[in-house]
């Protein structure tokens, strides 16, 4: 061990592997590269079928603690209860006494330097006092509900979003005070939390994309192709696949009558699975989403609501595909609309971003490469990843400076 070797217990609401979502993604390649220089010990929720996920993540040097997940209950009723209690659903959903004994027992066992949690609803986890702790918020969570009430027509479903964000909204912001260090994944979430919660020391490290695996193609393109991907029974994705079929996908048609749009992601609910017809393909769960990405002409991100950053914007740029986008779609990444995208909010100007691109493929081939050079720039994971390594060693250094019995692992002057 050199003096530069950190000790990390990483907290996860899932074993990220295989690295099929965006949180898992995340943690994926954050904690592979750790675990190339540093030990790292990953406590998550896991059964059975996380077995072969363990595994593999064992074989690159992470040891790995699998917690039962908790008990399947009614949804609904725990919700009520949530709404009764004043507590939020988000954390409730994940709060255990196996994943607090697990932390306890490893933390008791080993030298941890620090804790990463990866992800506010985690906060629940008590780490006893004087290991630095740091929080990567995959999204400001409050922020997603406030978007999602305000965005929602379902009134049953709006009023809940609200009352999820009054609870989300105290919990985080008292998280925030508590940890020692946040990670936000753009400036624009820093800022936002800076005037919320004062003077809670935190760090930028944008999301990222696997440029090995993403990554240009000869293949030729369909050009009455569109594709939207993502996790389906994400609620931001439902909507944004459901206000592109019905609000801009009809004004696409009456010039391009031929288009048709795939929607391709796992579980779709009803709602998506309806779309369905003669311009819309819904292929539920796909084993590897590049094949339908590098057929299309344009890929979407018409996402009306969310938070932190959206890896399918960065992954159609590492591709080197033409992306027309919402504004809170790329919201947190450094494009410019007209340069490594277009953007466009109303139906009628996405439809006329979309067609623009279909039928001058010059602009969009322009517009794809500028996008393939802005992501090989600044988002591929092991640079991500190397900054995120740096705000952990900080820690551990400012925990050590503030008592040297806490950690040994970076001693003060390294």
């Amino acid at each position: 061990m050199t003096d530069r070797t950190l000790r990390v217990l990483v907290v996860a609401s899932d074993v990220p592997y295989p690295p099929r979502w965006g949180a898992a993604m995340r943690n994926f390649h954050f904690i592979k590269h750790l675990a190339r220089s540093h030990q790292v010990w990953l406590v998550a929720y896991g059964g059975p079928e996380a077995a072969s996920g363990m595994a593999a993540l064992e074989a690159l040097g992470i040891r790995v603690r699998a917690v039962p997940p908790p008990r399947s209950v009614n949804k609904r009723l725990i919700q009520l209860s949530c709404v009764l209690s004043g507590r939020s659903y988000l954390s409730r959903g994940v709060e255990t006494p196996r994943l607090q004994r697990a932390v306890d027992e490893l933390l008791g066992r080993e030298g941890v330097d620090v804790v990463l949690l990866e992800g506010a609803r985690l906060a629940i986890i008590d780490v006893r006092s004087g290991i630095p702790v740091v929080l990567d918020e995959h999204n400001i969570e409050y922020e997603v509900l406030k978007r999602t009430y305000l965005t929602e027509r379902s009134p049953l479903r709006k009023a809940y979003a609200y009352l999820e964000y009054r609870n989300v909204r105290r919990e985080e912001l008292a998280t925030w005070h508590r940890v020692d260090r946040c990670v936000f994944t753009s400036e624009r979430e820093r800022a936002l939390a800076t005037e919320q919660s004062g003077d809670t020391p935190s760090a930028v490290v944008p999301n990222g994309v696997d440029l090995d695996y993403f990554s240009p193609s000869l293949e030729a393109v369909d050009r009455d192709s569109l594709v939207f991907s993502g996790r389906m029974e994400y609620r931001p994705n439902t909507d944004a696949a459901v206000f592109f079929a019905r609000e801009v996908l009809p004004l696409i048609l009456r010039k391009r009558p031929r288009t048709v749009l795939t929607v391709v992601g796992a579980e779709p609910p009803r709602e998506v699975r309806k779309l369905a017809g003669a311009n819309v393909v819904v292929t539920g769960a796909v084993a590897d989403v590049r094949p339908y990405c590098r057929r299309a002409a344009v890929l979407l991100a018409p996402i009306r609501f969310g938070g932190g950053t959206r890896l399918k914007v960065l992954e159609a740029m590492a591709m080197a595909k033409p992306l027309v986008s919402t504004a809170v779609g790329c919201e947190g990444i450094n494009a410019r609309s007209g340069e490594h995208l277009l953007v466009a909010d109303s139906p009628i100007d996405m439809a006329a971003a979309v067609l623009r691109l279909l039928e001058d493929r010059d602009l969009a081939t322009a517009i794809a490469r500028r996008g393939l050079a802005l992501v090989k720039s600044s988002y591929g994971w092991p640079l991500l990843a190397g900054q995120l390594e740096a705000v952990l060693l900080e820690e551990s250094k400012r925990a050590h400076r503030r008592d040297p019995a806490v950690t040994t692992a970076v001693p003060d002057g390294a």
